[in-house]
């Protein structure tokens, strides 16, 4: 596995899959799920691999959910800073937890990701749709 995980941080390593809480914990319960073997793409997951994730995203939220039910979670592919394929599951709260004495609140719950947003008119949108669409393999 290229992304190095903080021992302490390791929930589980499974034959594909390792699964890790975020060192970041600013929405308690955050967690990864790290590809064992080297891979940069999430489209060269091999549909084993695929199928796995599905496995073990379900045992993740189910055990995050137990924990500290989340009004719901995002999942995303983010790979910013390690192009090593991992997925992060991140819960989010309409109101605040707490975990052993630490407060933990989700100022952003419900707002769009992203507030860099450059907007395009309709035509342009369709335009862009077109365009995507008459590249599709």
């Amino acid at each position: 596995m290229a992304l190095r995980l903080d021992p302490g941080t390791v929930i589980a390593v499974e034959s594909l899959w390792t699964l890790s809480v975020n060192r970041n914990q600013n929405l308690i319960g955050k967690t990864m799920l790290v590809a064992n073997r080297p891979v940069e793409s999430v489209t060269a997951l091999t549909p084993y691999e695929w199928t796995d994730l599905h496995r073990q995203i379900t045992r993740l939220t189910t055990a995050v959910g137990s924990l500290f039910t989340p009004d719901q979670f995002n999942h995303a592919f983010l790979m910013n800073a390690d192009a090593q394929v991992h997925l992060h599951v991140v819960p989010r709260y309409r109101s605040r937890r707490v975990w052993r004495g630490h407060t933990f609140t989700d100022p952003h719950f419900g707002e769009l990701y992203g507030k860099e947003q450059q907007v395009l008119d309709a035509p342009e949108l369709a335009l862009l749709a077109d365009q995507i669409r008459e590249r599709l393999a």
